[in-house]
């Protein structure tokens, strides 16, 4: 292959395996079980030996590096009074693009195109209210303690089963914060990665939940109910945790069902440490929607169906 072609192996591999995916759920799910997932468990492994997440440092060496290239070709199209340098520039970006994204294509696209979950039909208000009631019951009816951050990812990997694997505190959680994220599943580094600075008693599900894309869910309503029920097989801290997360997405949408409904939740909160999260979140919790698809609310859905 010649050498300004090598750029365009990755995503031509990539298009002819998403293409088949595409037009047929199992292959995409044979391809998910036999390729996708073990690479990114081996990634995750191989990663775990770093104390951070390593998708961080490369992702600032990376801007950093086109940032300088950049102004490297700008100085030299000045100099030379050409576009020519600023066109190669471009043309390295492009094939440094392509080659990246093919690689997170032949990875994770296959794990999104393996089941599009169905968007479950909203509850009822009376149906979230009692939802609602449930989970504050469960709640105050729990210890309410919460270890440290650290403590909790270390029993993380186990809780979702997924032993010797690795789940990680952001080195520089302000980028998360400017996104609104929680957490995050980078599949290049197959790194799960959360904020630490979150309260402590959402962490617990929050990393469970980037576990279980890890594990090959790519859906985050799925994602959610995946972790649900690890977490309440754990009990303790992640069992609460999860509780808890659930209560912010039922009374987000009692919210928007009905005022009056929601504000007797909220009443019945009062004094209770859930309070503070009685406002509920949005629908979708991440304006951040490259990896997964789905409504990550599909959780209560599914707790009301499940009675």
């Amino acid at each position: 292959m010649k050498p300004r072609r090598r750029h365009i192996a990755a995503p031509l591999a990539a298009a002819a395996l998403l293409l088949p995916c595409a037009a047929s759920p199992a292959l995409a799910a044979r391809w998910r079980d036999g390729f996708s997932r073990p690479a990114m468990l081996a990634l995750n492994r191989l990663t775990a030996c770093a104390p951070f997440p390593v998708a961080e440092p490369l992702v600032l060496a990376a801007a950093g590096c086109a940032l300088l290239t950049l102004a490297a070709a700008l100085v030299r199209s000045l100099a030379q009074r050409k576009i020519a340098p600023l066109a190669r520039w471009l043309r390295g970006m492009l094939r440094a693009c392509l080659i990246l994204g093919g690689i997170v294509a032949l990875l994770w696209a296959p794990v999104k195109l393996s089941g599009i979950a169905e968007a479950p039909a909203p509850p009822d208000a009376e149906r979230l209210e009692a939802l609602c009631a449930e989970l504050a019951d469960a709640l105050k009816a729990g210890s309410g303690g919460f270890p440290e951050p650290q403590a909790a990812l270390r029993r993380v990997p186990e809780v979702a089963g997924m032993p010797g694997c690795a789940v990680k505190a952001a080195r520089y959680p302000e980028w998360m914060r400017a996104m609104g994220i929680a957490g995050l599943f980078a599949p290049p580094t197959g790194e799960a990665i959360v904020d630490a600075s979150a309260p402590s008693e959402l962490m617990p599900f929050t990393a469970v939940h980037e576990m279980m894309h890890l594990n090959g869910v790519a859906d985050e309503g799925e994602a959610n109910i995946a972790a649900w029920q690890r977490c309440l097989d754990a009990g303790g801290e992640f069992a609460e945790s999860a509780r808890l997360w659930a209560l912010r997405y039922a009374m987000g949408m009692l919210r928007r069902a009905d005022e009056s409904a929601w504000r007797r939740a909220c009443q019945a909160l009062e004094g209770t440490p859930a309070a503070r999260f009685c406002g509920g979140t949005a629908e979708t919790a991440t304006p951040l929607r490259l990896w997964g698809s789905g409504n990550y609310a599909a959780l209560v859905s599914w707790l009301v169906e499940k009675g």
